[in-house]
């Protein structure tokens, strides 16, 4: 490396800057369908947990309905 000329070292520069900011948007984009995806699964858990506790309720009062009967 001692006998590149500037020229080579300017082409270098310019390489490892390509490199660094095409890594950066591969990342960014791999981050980004990941966040969505544990967003679209929490959203989904969130609406099971509501469900089971509208069915739960429902239950509930079904067995008090037949108690009370």
């Amino acid at each position: 490396m001692p006998n590149m000329q500037t020229s080579d070292w300017v082409l270098l520069a310019i390489g490892a800057y390509i490199a660094v900011f095409a890594l950066l948007r591969l990342m960014r984009q791999h981050r980004d369908q990941v966040l969505a995806q544990l967003t679209e699964q929490a959203a989904a858990e969130q609406q099971r947990q509501r469900l089971a506790k509208q069915l739960e309720k429902q239950r509930k009062a079904k067995a008090a309905k037949s108690k009370a009967a």
